[in-house]
């Protein structure tokens, strides 16, 4: 199954849109992270494989395919995990979420399923405004970063469960206050 969210990366002070897809298959078990992925990147897959598992939902025995798009741009740092585990439960059919692609997801997840602060909030959020997007789910170490950008939704959160509770409307995480500049 495919699955789909938006995550934001940096190109030195810039931040840039990109599309998470996630496609489960059967074959032989692996996890791959393509779309010139950085080390850190990469390693995402086992942060968010037990962040998963330790959020009470179930890591398929599949083949998982993460696209980062577009592939053309170098991605860095750990802020990839909370788009690309929501993606994974989508894509799983173990939760189902309204469509993701209006929604900036970011935030490094420890293996509890803890959302851990990410560098470069503050011009991932300024480029997802200018390009439309209004919401954000982030870390709660990360909100304050972001209160000063007007007209945008912030939703900070301490959990994958909190992420996947909130996206699902079991249980919504109340919108940060943005302050004036």
């Amino acid at each position: 199954m495919l699955s789909r969210t938006l995550g934001f990366g940096l190109s030195g002070v810039d931040g840039f849109a990109v599309t998470v897809e996630v496609f489960i298959t059967n074959g032989l078990p692996a996890f791959e992270v393509v779309g010139l992925p950085d080390a850190s990147v990469k390693e995402s897959k086992d942060r968010v494989r037990a962040a998963i598992m330790n959020s009470g939902f179930r890591m398929q025995v599949a083949r998982v395919t993460v696209n980062l798009a577009p592939a053309d741009l170098r991605k860095e740092g750990p802020a990839f995990d909370l788009p690309i585990a929501v993606a994974i439960l989508q894509a799983s059919g173990q939760v189902a979420f309204p469509e993701l692609m209006d929604v900036m997801l970011m935030g490094e997840l420890s293996l509890q399923g803890d959302l851990n602060p990410v560098r470069g909030a503050l011009p991932m959020v300024i480029s997802a405004h200018e390009q439309g997007i209004m919401k954000v789910l982030l870390p709660e170490k990360n909100a304050k970063e972001v209160e000063s950008i007007q007209g945008m939704q912030v939703f900070p959160a301490a959990t994958l469960l909190e992420v996947v509770r909130h996206l699902t409307g079991q249980s919504r995480i109340p919108a940060q206050a943005q302050k004036d500049r």
